[in-house]
């Protein structure tokens, strides 16, 4: 007969929680109340969250089921003495435990060492019932909510830890279980200890602020979580997420008629937890705003209003905001929300006209009194020093052809200058992207070179279609990417030798985002037709630390700043592809894939992921494709190539392969099979498809072939033969990193 079971319903209203928290929260209460209430085996799990409310409810048991508990005492070698008699070691474990050491039996503590038994007591508990497990439940998944921030409201819980801070004040809990509310209270602090209760739980909830009008705030009393959901919207609030969503979504959807997707700011998913009955309101930009660049107005109606922009054509004439209200009180809103968006753009409007009075050229010397860092000079300093590293590009690396290196030094110079705007200086968020806006409306006559600098920020998300992927074409791209990477070097190299590099979670400059811009720049938008265009990361840093030659607060030497930048790049690269969805040991695969296998080397190999990121790139999208064809044949060479590293680890093979030397048919197939790979062309998939066809001639050869022959010419030779079998593909990844045990 299936044990009776009930609803366990609860809610927590608290003040107004920052959207950005919720989903998370929402999540992590429902993990920690299903670990808590483990013991009735909960089912059926409902979740919902509003800026005032989280709910969860399961199905759970009325009560714990009865358990068994092993108590080991002293072991069997003591327990009694030479005549065999108990001793008073298993006399009193007995009685401390009820009973007589004749009720006591054996038993090893330790399965893995069944042959040591000590006495041992079955201890029986009978299970609790659920009203007595739910309320140290919700203490223990109220007090392990991890805010961003906590507040101390002056409450204090009786879980033993006293005081309770909470991401804000709570004002009601409900907590029922079948139609019985679980006692649960949340007590005022006095003089450190608990005073009067501020909360106890009950079964009414509250529904919205103010509506509906007349009746708004009132308790409604409630019985299960469908009866909570549907109480709720009764009271103007919905308690799903999806359907504030859908909501909103549908009162967007005719809005958006001048092509302009409503939720591309991503503004849909903030207003979600940002309300708790979402209406949509339109309100107007005035005619006299809208011919300012509409990076301007998204600015301004984006970040600062969280308003959604909408076009007529390419111009952005009205906008959408999402207000906690229904229809009735929409017009006194809309009228305030144009009054605080005309303010925003009437400065903007000022900023716009009082820059356009300056070239952006000769605002380039104002940088000298603008502190980059302390330690590292003026913005006026950095630009100089980018201009450096692309003229490193052009005139000494020569991945820069005549025409992108002018430019690109051009670029260099100007990125930096738009930070002297009024402009930047009141929309900070505008860097960069107000630099190229000045220079094309000033009529400068360099296209690309207003286009790097609108861009060189970017890129500044791990996705390989993220901005400014579709913006930028030919050498524009190129002109971009060499500005990006200079700009993102120079802070690198200059915080690396401050000794200010990321360390665990914390990156208060932005490290770890510069290095992916920089990895990003060189794999996505750099033009690399040929071999010889590719950067080399490696030599550019090199010639980032030569930025730095005359700057004398740099702590570190140059041989610490290149090679913690080089593990560092390491280590953000294959954060990067990872990202991107490839399989961790394929990533490390190519990333630590060297010119020679390891044990053909001595001292310092090259990195040569870092030597051409664009070719790592490559070879880990070829290697993913080719080993989802031979999936099974690349797992058995990732174990056959691991035990070939070993052995090559202890022993240095020879330079040449003797076939006169060949014992057995084996070392001849593999011999025969590694020349026709080796001829193999079409490129890193056919070289890698020709690499799968080896498995069975490897197998073969470490079945019936002994290596580490007598004979030091045949050792020699066989271990000559296996560096040969990995020199074919070591460059294109380590496929022994691909898993499997050697």
């Amino acid at each position: 007969m299936p044990e009776p079971t009930a609803e366990f319903l609860l809610e927590v209203g608290f003040e107004e929680m920052p959207a950005p928290w919720l989903p998370k929260l929402s999540q992590e209460l429902s993990v920690r109340l299903s670990e808590a209430v483990s013991s009735l085996a909960s089912g059926d799990v409902r979740q919902g969250r509003t800026p005032r409310r989280l709910v969860w409810a399961a199905r759970v048991l009325e009560r714990e089921a009865d358990r068994e508990e092993r108590v080991f005492g002293p072991s069997l070698k003591v327990a009694k003495d030479a005549a065999g008699g108990w001793t008073a070691a298993a006399v009193g474990f007995a009685k401390k435990n009820g009973v007589g050491p004749e009720d006591l039996e054996p038993g090893a503590k330790d399965a893995a060492k069944p042959g040591e038994l000590s006495l041992m007591f079955r201890r029986k508990i009978a299970g609790r019932a659920a009203a007595e497990v739910l309320p140290g439940a919700i203490a223990s998944a109220l007090r392990g909510l991890a805010f961003p921030k906590r507040m101390s409201w002056d409450a204090w819980m009786d879980d033993g830890r006293g005081a309770f801070p909470f991401g804000r004040p709570i004002r009601w809990i409900v907590a029922i279980l079948g139609q019985t509310v679980v006692p649960f209270t949340i007590r005022e602090v006095v003089d450190d200890q608990p005073g009067r209760p501020l909360v106890e739980s009950g079964n009414a909830t509250r529904g919205h602020r103010f509506l509906p009008r007349g009746s708004a705030g009132r308790p409604v009393a409630v019985e299960s979580f469908a009866d909570l959901e549907e109480a709720l919207r009764a009271n103007h609030v919905l308690l799903d997420a999806q359907a504030r969503r859908s909501r909103i979504m549908r009162a967007l959807e005719p809005l958006g008629d001048g092509g302009f997707a409503p939720d591309s700011h991503g503004l849909v998913d903030e207003w979600v937890d940002l309300v708790e009955w979402p209406t949509v309101v339109v309100g107007t930009v005035p005619a006299e705003f809208r011919s300012l660049p509409r990076e301007v107005l998204e600015t301004v109606l984006v970040h600062h209003q969280k308003y959604i922009p909408l076009l007529a054509g390419a111009t952005v004439t009205r906008f959408a905001g999402v207000i906690n209200n229904d229809e009735e009180a929409s017009a006194a809103i809309v009228r305030g929300m144009e009054r605080v968006v005309v303010a925003r753009l009437r400065d903007a409007a000022f900023f716009w006209a009082e820059d356009m009075k300056r070239p952006l050229e000769d605002r380039v010397k104002d940088l000298a009194g603008v502190t980059f860092h302390q330690g590292l000079g003026s913005y006026q300093e950095k630009a100089e020093r980018m201009a450096r590293l692309v003229d490193a590009m052009g005139r000494e690396m020569g991945i820069l052809t005549k025409p992108e290196h002018e430019a690109a030094r051009r670029a260099a110079l100007l990125a930096k200058a738009d930070l002297t705007t009024a402009m930047v200086r009141e929309f900070p968020e505008l860097q960069g992207t107000m630099g190229g806006i000045y220079l094309r409306a000033q009529g400068y006559e360099w296209a690309n070179v207003a286009t790097a600098v609108r861009w060189h920020y970017h890129p500044v998300h791990l996705g390989e279609d993220s901005v400014p992927k579709g913006a930028l074409t030919g050498s524009d791209s190129t002109v971009f990417a060499a500005v990006s990477v200079a700009d993102k070097l120079d802070t690198l190299v200059g915080y690396f030798g401050l000794d200010l590099a990321s360390t665990g979670s914390s990156d208060p400059y932005g490290l770890r985002r510069s290095a992916h811009g920089v990895i990003r720049a060189l794999i996505d938008f750099w033009n690399t037709e040929t071999l010889e265009t590719r950067p080399n990361l490696e030599k550019l840093v090199e010639a980032a630390i030569d930025g730095y030659r005359d700057n004398l607060n740099l702590k570190r030497p140059r041989d610490v700043i290149r090679g913690a930048l080089a593990m560092f790049f390491l280590e953000r690269m294959n954060y990067v592809f990872v990202s991107r969805g490839f399989p961790p040991e394929e990533v490390r695969a190519v990333i630590h894939a060297l010119d020679e296998p390891v044990g053909a080397l001595d001292g310092q190999r090259p990195i040569q992921a870092l030597q051409d990121p664009f070719d790592c790139w490559l070879r880990l999208k070829a290697l993913s494709r080719v080993r989802a064809e031979h999936r099974e044949d690349f797992a058995s060479l990732a174990v056959a190539f691991k035990r070939v590293n070993n052995i090559l680890d202890r022993e240095l093979p020879s330079a040449t392969v003797e076939p006169a030397l060949f014992e057995t048919d084996a070392e001849r197939e593999l011999h025969a099979a590694i020349t026709r790979a080796a001829a193999a062309d079409g490129g890193l998939d056919a070289r890698l498809r020709s690499l799968a066809k080896l498995r069975t001639p490897v197998d073969r050869f470490f079945d019936d072939v002994l290596v580490m022959a007598e004979d030091p010419k045949v050792r020699a030779n066989r271990l000559a033969l296996l560096h040969q079998t990995l020199s074919l593909f070591f460059r294109i990844a380590d496929i022994s990193k691909l898993g499997g045990q050697a």
